[in-house]
């Protein structure tokens, strides 16, 4: 075993953590989607999914769960690995763990509005409070946070970036699709909830995301004032001295 080989398996086994915990996540998604395997996909799967949509499925599945699970259980990507600073492995953890509880709390919203096609259903009701009050398609914006996530937490340039760059163009031609459907249906009602509500990132002008960016500058320049005020206070005092 050569030194390139051991070095390789010391910094892989510093972030194991990150790839056990994405391996739970995996799990939980097929646990998730495992109601639907009998029942939903057989019937509706082909009415909801075009060829189009289809194939990016394939990929998508490819990119954020096959290349993640051959990665993580064996060394055969080992040569395209990356290190990032132990430090980001605290940001990947924060995004990975709010992108489930986004997904969840997107999913209690909905309540009987869900659907897991693009068709309405009867009785559908426009859901515009909760997670959807600050964005439009919070599921995609959960799934995106786990892509971007993959890619701190897989340090690989064959698997981190895979789920991220077969998702992007999915999503975007599904969220296009779907809102067709749903101004046809909405109309007037849609279309002012869409001019006022982002569709997958939340308007920064919105009153929590401001308080939040206020207190962050708030406490930064504090403490940047203090440290600057210190620092001129020691520099006076040393030349007082002489």
């Amino acid at each position: 075993m050569n030194l390139l080989h051991i070095e390789y398996k010391i910094k892989r086994m510093d972030r194991a953590y990150l790839e056990i915990i994405f391996l739970c996540g995996l799990i939980l998604q097929i646990i998730l989607v495992l109601p639907y395997l009998r029942d939903y996909f057989p019937k509706k799967f082909h009415h909801n999914f075009n060829k189009r949509e289809r194939l990016y499925l394939i990929f998508i599945s490819i990119g954020s769960q096959l290349l993640p699970l051959i990665y993580i259980l064996s060394s055969w990507f080992s040569w395209f690995d990356y290190n990032l600073p132990k430090w980001t492995a605290f940001p990947a953890l924060l995004l990975y763990f709010f992108s489930y509880w986004l997904f969840f709390k997107a999913y209690t919203d909905l309540g009987k509005s869900w659907s897991p096609g693009w068709d309405i259903i009867t009785d559908h009701v426009l859901v515009t409070s909760g997670i959807f009050k600050w964005v439009r398609h919070p599921m995609y914006a959960s799934f995106t946070s786990v892509a971007v996530a993959q890619i701190l937490m897989l340090q690989n340039w064959m698997v981190g970036p895979a789920f991220l760059i077969l998702a992007v163009p999915f999503y975007t031609y599904r969220i296009q699709r779907e809102e067709r459907q749903l101004l046809i249906h909405f109309g007037d009602t849609y279309l002012q909830y869409k001019k006022q509500t982002n569709a997958l990132v939340p308007e920064i002008k919105n009153a929590y995301f401001v308080l939040i960016i206020r207190k962050l500058r708030m406490v930064f320049m504090k403490n940047y004032l203090i440290t600057a005020f210190k620092s001129r206070f020691a520099r006076a005092r040393r030349m007082g001295s002489k």
